[in-house]
Order: structure tokens, then sequence, then C-alpha cells
């Protein structure tokens, strides 16, 4: 079987470096031969680490695993067996060339970049020549499919975080053979004056995190209808109701999914799964079909992935655990959980399921019959409430769902933290624009809890059991006030604070209003 793999992967080489012959390994119709290939792909590159890279020799020994998967009751099986590795039980128990092969970094054609440190202190990840170039060829077959039917000349403003996150300089780096790029970052002065200074004879491809995309578009310096635009985004999700408020603003509006300690690009949405999110969206039964939302109280994200390329697994927590096949990452993750919660469906799955369901014209605008991944946002960014999961997620739902919220709220936050007397509180806080003066926060209140119930069956019955004096808070903090004074000292927001006791007087929270018990 490893010498099958080599031989394809020899094969498949001579088409990737060209996007107009990659195409014809996206063909549909062989799905089912990259899902088994990339299942052997994944076996060899496993067992690959097991005898060239020191620290995953040692992590297996210290689980009390072989180096040889035993494969008789199928790779699914073998793989299952292997432990799982994330930044606490690997990453920092080892030093970087432990856990590169041969247990040395190269001297040469080695990129180190970082990832941005929301859950603590930046961690450094090295990426190789044959990495970097993988990573390279995705990222311009990805841009050439979506700028195919552009009438202008793509111009391409970068404006991820520059310097050393994994994203912003990974985006130049591959894009710049393929097409104009500036590199601006998170600089919304910067891209007005790039805009206004080149004119309106670009489409320009706007690449960033959706809380700045949408900071951007409400910019007046600019008439944003003169301008062609095509708006792209990751490292976190959106609702479809911040798609919709992006859409007036730049005719195409799609995701990527990726992470600093695997690619920066997993899976990318397509036509066809945004219009199956949608949907899904809006029909309960196709939700219950195939999703968890009942479960984790937010819509998921769906985007479409390589199984050639990628081994997705759901452990019993609902974690996402991903091996990536290749064999050419000088670090190898072999089953890294990065603490998402998702899954996989099949599109031969999700065939019968839309045709009950009464959406089998959605299979019509499925170019490619790639699997779909079901994201739910960081397993570890919720908290609980009287037994209730409430997800930063199912509040970004909230605000964009409602016209007056999305003008005047710049960020939210859920704040769990433990009273005087050892409980547990839910305070929601929303951060205030620096333009929103009159905003009235004592009408907006009620109809936060209210929606949230409505979205999150659990989170409404806890509210009615909960024991007197724990019940939810919402305030609307000023601009940089209260818990969100110190925003803007990281790359990313932060959705969700842990406090022990006697940290709510440090950060001011606003504990004047409870939410009423019943709905």
């Amino acid at each position: 079987m490893f010498t099958v793999v080599w031989c394809v992967e020899a094969v498949v080489g001579l088409f990737m470096p060209r996007v107009g012959t990659h195409k014809f390994l996206l063909a549909p119709g062989i799905e089912p031969l990259r899902w088994t290939l990339g299942r052997w792909r994944a076996w060899r590159t496993a067992e690959l680490a097991a005898r060239r890279v020191p620290a995953y020799r040692a992590f297996l020994a210290g689980a009390g695993r072989a180096s040889r998967l035993d494969t008789r009751s199928g790779i699914a099986t073998a793989f299952s067996g292997l432990p799982e590795m994330d930044k606490e039980s690997y990453v920092k128990r080892w030093s970087i060339p432990e856990r590169c092969l041969d247990g040395r970094l190269p001297r040469r054609g080695v990129v180190v970049d970082e990832s941005s440190g929301s859950s603590g202190v930046p961690t450094s990840w090295v990426r190789g020549p044959d990495e970097r170039q993988a990573t390279r060829q995705l990222l311009q077959l990805g841009f050439a499919r979506t700028s195919k039917e552009l009438a202008k000349q793509p111009f391409v403003l970068n404006a991820f975080s520059l310097g050393a996150w994994a994203t912003g300089m990974n985006v130049t780096a591959s894009l710049t053979e393929s097409t104009m790029i500036k590199s601006i970052g998170p600089d919304r002065d910067k891209i007005v004056q790039t805009m206004q200074e080149f004119g309106t004879g670009f489409t320009y491809v706007i690449l960033s995190y959706p809380p700045f995309l949408k900071a951007l578009f409400e910019d007046d310096r600019i008439d944003w209808h003169e301008y062609t635009i095509v708006a792209a985004f990751g490292g976190e999700g959106i609702s479809e109701n911040m798609r919709a408020h992006i859409e007036q603003y730049a005719h195409t509006v799609l995701g990527s999914y990726g992470a600093s300690d695997l690619e920066i690009n997993l899976g990318i949405e397509t036509g066809f799964s945004v219009a199956l999110r949608k949907a899904i969206a809006a029909d309960p039964a196709l939700s219950s079909a195939l999703t968890k939302q009942s479960e984790y109280g937010v819509l998921p994200m769906v985007f479409q992935f390589n199984p050639f390329g990628y081994l997705i697994e759901t452990n019993d927590r609902g974690e996402l655990v991903v091996t990536i096949a290749r064999s050419e990452n000088i670090s190898p993750r072999i089953r890294y959980n990065i603490h998402d919660r998702g899954h996989v469906v099949r599109m031969r799955d999700l065939k019968p399921v839309l045709r009950a369901t009464g959406h089998e014209d959605l299979l019509a605008e499925a170019e490619l019959d790639l699997p779909l991944l079901f994201h739910y946002g960081r397993s570890d960014l919720s908290v609980d409430f009287n037994g209730a999961v409430v997800a930063p997620d199912a509040v970004r739902d909230v605000v964009y769902g409602d016209p007056v919220l999305l003008e005047a709220v710049e960020n939210h936050r859920l704040i769990s933290y433990e009273d005087d007397f050892g409980n547990r509180q839910l305070h929601i806080a929303f951060q205030l624009a620096a333009s929103a003066e009159s905003f009235d926060g004592d009408r907006a209140r009620p109809a936060v809890v209210a929606e949230l119930r409505r979205l999150n069956r659990d989170f409404s019955n806890a509210i009615r059991t909960a024991p007197p004096g724990t019940l939810p808070t919402v305030a609307f903090y000023p601009y940089r006030t209260g818990p969100f004074r110190e925003d803007g000292r990281k790359l990313k927001n932060e959705y969700v604070w842990q406090l022990g006791p006697g940290s709510v007087d440090e950060w001011d929270l606003d504990l004047g209003w409870v939410a009423p018990k019943e709905a």
C-alpha cells in the first residue's frame, strides 16, 4: 500500500504545480479513491513519524502504543488507537527539533511563524519548503476558483495581521505569483487610501477577520458601491445575517478554515456549502438530520476539504482530530486535537438526506464532491450555565440578527465568574462602538436574552430552573471601558473569560440588570 501511495503522489506531483492541471485532481466521481488514498497516506505518515521523529516515538511509548499500526480491523480502527496530541500533551513537552524529522531542523528553507497567543504565550511553528509549496499550491487553486468569473482584474488586499503570525505572511507568499497583491494588515486607513488611489477598475479581494471586515465596510469615507469587492475571511465564523450584511458591499463572501497548529487552509467555503448552510438555518428538519446545532446551540460553519490531504476524525467529546496525510512536513501532526467541535459528512451520505428533506435542488450547485466539514467553534470557548452550554457564537448570531445591535456593538464577551457565595454566575458583556452614543441598552437587554433563549432551548430551560441569585446579567459598555478596557493588546478578540473568586471588582462589571426567569 505504501508503494502505491508513493506512486500516486509522484503522479499527483506532476499535476499540482499548475492551477490548470491541478483542477483535474478535484474532478467529481473519484471521491472514494481520494478518501481511501488519504487514509493510506495518513497511515504511511504516522509510521514514518514513529520511525524518524524522536518526540513522536517517545509520545507513543509513553502511551504504550507500538510504532506500527495493526490494521487488520481497518485503518479507522487502527488510527483511533493512536493517542491524540495537542499543545499541552505534545508540543509543550518536547523541543522544536525533537518534534522534527530525524530530530533536527533543516539549515535552509524553513519559515517560522507563530500562533496569535490568544490562549497564552504565542507558539512557534516551523514549516519546511515542501510544506510551504503545498500550501501555496492549495491557496493558488482556491484563489483561481474564486476569481475565474471576475470581470475586472483582481487586486488582493491582504488585511490579515502581518509579521510573525501564520496567516498573513503565508497568504502573501502564496498569492504573489498568482495575482496583484498589497499586504496592508488590519489598517482601515490604508485600505481606503489604496482603493481611492487605484480606483474602480479592479475587483478588490479583501482578506481579513470578520470583525475587521464589518468595521471596514461601515467606514463612510468611501462609497463602497462604486467598487467591485470580494470578501474572504478566516480566524472565526460568521452568521448568515453577518454574511448578508457584508454582501451589501461585496458580491461574494467566502470563508476558509485553518489553524496555525496545523495549516491555514484545511477547508474552504464554496457556493454549495454556503447554500447548504443557509438551508440548514432555515429548515429545522434538515438541521436535525445533519448537524448538532440543538446540542451546541450554534449554527455550524460548513466547509469542503480534500480527504487526500487530511484525515479528519471526531472523538468522543465531539472534537476534531486532524492528521496531515502528506509526508513532506518536517514536523508531522498525527491525530492533532485543536479543540474545535465538528464532524465530517461525505457527499454520498448527504445526498439521501437532502432528498428526504426536500432539498435535492441544492445538489445542482455542488461543483465539487469533496466531503463537508461541519465546524461549531472552539470546544473550550463556551461556558456552562446551570447545565446549559452557552457559546459566544450564539451571542454573535444575536448581534448579527438585529440591525440595531449590528450597528452599535463592537465586540461581545461571555464572562463566567464565581461570586462571594461560591455560585457560578454568567455575565453577557457587549462593547459599544465608539460612535454608538445614543444606544438604549435598557431596551436592548431583554431582547438579547429572549433571542438567546429562542436559539438555545437548554439555556432557556436553565434560566427557568436557575437557583435564586444566579440568573444571567447583561450589560453594554462604552468603548474600551469595563471588561473591554484592555482590548486591542492581542491579535484576536477574546470571547470568553473564566474568572475566579474576587475577580469581578477588578473588571468593573455592570451587574445591575438581571434576566427574568420567564421568557
